[in-house]
């Protein structure tokens, strides 16, 4: 915590310097001016834990020094204690209240009971600033559980490698795309895309650049898919695409899109180049009729072999026990 700061304002020199003398031993550094603007100055550029105020002086006298400061949201906390030989009488006092003061102490000073005043105040002001740190440690913390509850969120839904949503996610929508298909009579096309001969790709250019593989194909997947698409990593090297409010048309029309962004071009990654296209089965609910989600996964993937069975990079629709390109 920072030191705390005084502010001593009186004209006269000699009790600016019996003041300092009072406080040499005080746990606070002490600032001594002068003058009520001399004092507004400093205030502007400090947080003073307390100010010690002479009313009696040229030009701006104590009261209207208050006053000012006061007027400033962020500075009208702190304590003020006027510090006057003026007449003790309530009219005096009052007025001094009401510029803002919170204690009056009369000339000649009792630096006891001046000292054990300004202690409590500090006391105070400690406490605050320790509430402050508090606070300011608490928010940080509450921005941290945030956050890692963000990632967590994150890793529960996301493939760590391609950034896609992962299998997990993907049971998840599934379900939710298919009741609302069912409820409100929309259709859902679903794609799922092997990459060709990836196992060759590991073995003949390593796993680093199969991973490279992935997370091209992945960022190419989104790019070419629309923003209402949910793209998922399902297994390995195969992803799966619901394309909600999408015939077996639509969606065979976005799997071409992606087949032939792939064949056109090469993974390219340093000194390491190659061209892995991509097989794509499709299927729908209006056209192809599941009872449940599970059919329509048997009946996409049904699809996606026909594609790998009749030469691969190619897309196939399924239409019942025929396949159709």
């Amino acid at each position: 915590m920072n030191t705390p700061e005084i502010l001593v304002v009186d004209d006269r020199a000699e009790n600016l310097l019996a003041m300092k003398r009072l406080f040499e031993d005080f746990d606070a550094e002490i600032y001594a001016v002068s003058s009520g603007n001399d004092a507004l100055s400093l205030v502007l550029d400090h947080d003073f834990a307390l100010i010690l105020l002479d009313v009696q002086m040229p030009d701006m006298d104590g009261f209207e020094t208050a006053e000012m400061i006061r007027l400033s949201d962020d500075k009208a906390h702190i304590p003020i204690i006027f510090v006057t030989a003026i007449s003790k009488e309530q009219q005096h006092v009052f007025k001094g209240y009401e510029s803002g003061a919170v204690d009056y102490i009369f000339k000649p000073v009792d630096g006891k009971i001046l000292l054990s005043k300004a202690a409590f105040f500090l006391t105070l002001y400690r406490q605050k600033q320790e509430l402050q740190q508090l606070i300011e440690e608490l928010n940080q913390s509450k921005e941290l559980i945030k956050k890692q509850n963000e990632a967590l969120s994150h890793l529960a839904l996301h493939d760590d490698l391609t950034g896609l949503y992962n299998r997990r996610h993907f049971n998840t929508m599934l379900k939710q795309e298919f009741y609302r298909s069912e409820r409100y009579g929309s259709d859902l096309a679903i794609l799922m895309l092997d990459l060709d001969h990836f196992k060759k790709v590991n073995d003949t250019k390593g796993h680093d650049f199969g991973d490279f593989v992935l997370k091209e194909f992945a960022r190419r997947m989104k790019e070419t898919s629309r923003p209402t698409d949910l793209v998922f990593r399902f297994g390995g090297e195969e992803f799966i695409i619901l394309l909600p409010q999408t015939d077996l048309a639509g969606g065979i029309q976005v799997g071409e899109k992606i087949r032939k962004s792939c064949e056109k071009e090469m993974y390219s990654k340093g000194p390491l180049e190659l061209s892995v296209t991509t097989s794509i089965g499709a299927a729908a609910i209006h056209s192809n009729k599941p009872q449940k989600t599970g059919d329509l996964i048997q009946m996409v993937d049904m699809a996606l072999y026909q594609a790998k069975d009749g030469g691969r990079n190619r897309v196939v629709g399924y239409r019942g026990a025929k396949t159709s390109i």
